[in-house]
């Protein structure tokens, strides 16, 4: 399942277009985009966190 699918299906909007950041990877373990609203999108092993632009962690 990807990025979009995962928050749309906790009620969270990603938006625009999603562009990875690399430089907060701190392991091959885990993959690191942003969106055009600034919003953090964090994925560990397959597994989803948000840190929403206001900090809001989902």
């Amino acid at each position: 399942m990807g990025i979009k699918a995962q928050a749309e299906r906790i009620g969270f909007q990603v938006i625009g277009e999603l562009t990875r950041c690399m430089d907060r990877e701190p392991t091959h373990l885990y993959q690191c985009y942003f969106d055009e609203a600034r919003n953090e999108f964090i994925l560990r092993r397959g597994i989803l966190t948000i840190i929403a632009s206001d900090g809001t962690v989902f």
